[in-house]
């Protein structure tokens, strides 16, 4: 999501066609798998969120295109990345993943076909993302790594104008982990800086990664803790501009559930409770901590810190009327009169199968 002022807002999201025949039709990789029929759509609002006019989308990437036409591009053969000023606001970064790598064949498998390797790529725009540069800078993962991907959470600008970023990364025998990953160079190029959080035992991961950047310099990291030492949200310290961090810890409490009222016998998903944290800043200091809850009552909720992390409030709810716990990957901004928007895709009955329709929905609320 990237909010321009003046009422000016665009969130960019994969959009494809569901018949809602078979389970298959509602799985992830429909949208950003191996087998995608989807594109990442930019929509954009400008009066705060309360309308999307369809003549202002934009097709950032389509995933529907031949592989030999998505390497092409990312191959980025006789086209020159141009110089841009990504300091401006109306400048704004994508990174996509797609199945477009030269995998060798598996010959064990023939003549099933063989899915190429995931690549990841970054794409600029300065012109609030109408249109988007024309070749691709390819990111790589680390070395003893062969997996990287990034979860589109905002770049942070440093005090010298350079950016850094938070990425997924895996490699064989390494569960997934996050990296910290920096760009000198207004995102000609990326590089990497540093680790920032594993699960402590070994046989954890972390996932959803995010990062926020306070005005005393402090960069702040939160993300998912999947097993391993726990299945909480966590967050982790750097004060030397993301080269040490601190050890990744809870700011969420067992025992305090607003949901635990409003949760509907019979329903239940497992422990899995929370899902794709989100960091923001608010103009008083403040920092908000959005996240989906997957056990049932399904929905949007919160918590608050004001202390730049140091103790969290209790959790709210935003909305809990979610049919299943396929929800969440919530994406916000403050609004000039100091509302929250927040947008996330979601879930409700409505006669379709496997829980309904999915789709991009939206709500307004303030912090007290």
């Amino acid at each position: 999501m990237f909010n321009f002022g003046n009422g000016e807002i665009a969130v960019i999201h994969d959009h494809a066609p569901c018949s809602y025949e078979w389970r298959s039709d509602v799985t992830h990789s429909v949208y950003h798998g191996y087998i995608s029929r989807a594109v990442a759509l930019l929509q954009r609002s400008l009066d705060g969120g309360e309308t999307w006019p369809e003549e202002e989308n934009v097709v950032v990437f389509d995933q529907t295109a031949p592989l030999s036409a998505r390497q092409e591009f990312l191959s980025g053969e006789g086209k020159k990345r141009k110089e841009m000023d990504m300091s401006k606001k109306e400048s704004i970064f994508y990174f996509g993943t797609t199945p477009a790598g030269r995998g060798e064949p598996d010959v064990a498998r023939q003549p099933m076909p063989v899915a190429p390797p995931m690549v990841c790529f970054a794409l600029r725009s300065s012109d609030k993302g109408r249109t988007w540069e024309e070749a691709p800078y390819v990111m790589r993962p680390p070395d003893l790594h062969d997996y990287i991907a990034f979860h589109n959470s905002p770049v942070a600008r440093m005090p010298d104008g350079s950016f850094l970023a938070p990425a997924i990364i895996r490699g064989p025998g390494f569960p997934s982990r996050i990296a910290l990953y920096g760009s000198e160079n207004d995102g000609m190029t990326w590089g990497y800086v540093s680790l920032v959080a594993r699960d402590a035992t070994g046989f954890g991961r972390i996932a959803y990664p995010n990062l926020l950047l306070l005005p005393n310099g402090r960069l702040l990291f939160f993300g998912l803790n999947v097993w391993g030492k726990g299945y909480f949200i966590g967050m982790a310290e750097s004060d030397d501009g993301g080269y040490s961090w601190s050890e990744l810890r809870p700011i969420v409490a067992w025992g305090q559930s607003p949901w635990m009222a409003r949760r509907k016998r019979g329903v239940y998903e497992g422990p899995h409770t929370y899902r794709s944290p989100w960091p923001l800043l608010l103009k008083d200091g403040r920092i908000l901590v959005l996240f989906a809850r997957r056990n049932g009552p399904y929905g949007i909720g919160g918590m608050v810190s004001e202390d730049e992390g140091g103790t969290w409030s209790q959790e709210f709810i935003i909305r809990d009327d979610g049919s299943c716990y396929d929800l969440g990957y919530e994406v916000a901004t403050q609004l000039d009169d100091g509302r929250i928007f927040t947008a996330y895709y979601f879930t409700v009955e409505d006669g379709n199968k496997f829980g309904g329709s999915r789709f991009i929905g939206g709500s307004f609320f303030r912090v007290k």
